[in-house]
């Protein structure tokens, strides 16, 4: 997979807050909401488009010394030094292996002018999900629930959880 910077008008994307606002904010526009998919451990997650710069291929990071176990280390993305956190990991979940590990890519995110790499299983497609059909996901224990996952788009060819990536921006973004 090669570099792909997506959505052109991305200066013209509105700010949508994060939390269980970006579900009610879609539901006040009454605009869809594009999620960008992606599976990680077999399942699929979604973040929303306006949220990411661009898509890349697997790339090495240089690790540093003394960091939690999600955080791969760095990367040199155009002269800008950004953190990279594996979604498996910070998910708990099985990582690729194999061939499957092949089709592994970083995702960025991006939100205010800070940026922050996340490693996924699989880049899928893009999904424009009508307000009607995000669900908000009843309030669940532990930590990662409550603070990254917002919501669900269900129907019967495919499930795809909601993540809320500003936590992560916030802990681990560069300017």
């Amino acid at each position: 997979m090669s570099t792909a910077t997506l959505s052109p008008q991305a200066a013209a994307i509105r700010r949508v807050p994060p939390g269980n606002a970006l579900i009610e904010a879609a539901a006040a526009t009454g605009l869809p909401l594009e999620l960008l998919c992606f599976r990680a451990g077999g399942q699929e997650y979604g973040l929303p488009l306006h949220s990411i710069q661009e898509i890349r291929s697997h790339q090495q990071a240089t690790p540093l010394p003394g960091q939690d176990a999600a955080v791969l280390g760095v990367l040199d993305l155009r002269g800008q030094v950004i953190a990279l956190l594996d979604l498996c990991r910070l998910l708990n979940l099985p990582m690729a292996t194999g061939e499957d590990a092949e089709l592994r890519a970083v995702v960025v995110l991006v939100q205010d002018g800070r940026r922050l790499g996340l490693m996924v299983d699989e880049v899928l497609d893009v999904l424009p999900v009508s307000p009607e059909r995000l669900r908000l996901l009843p309030q669940l224990p532990g930590d990662f629930a409550h603070h990254y996952l917002r919501g669900m788009v269900s129907s019967d060819e495919r499930r795809v959880l909601l993540l809320d990536p500003s936590l992560w921006i916030a802990a681990h973004a560069t300017a």
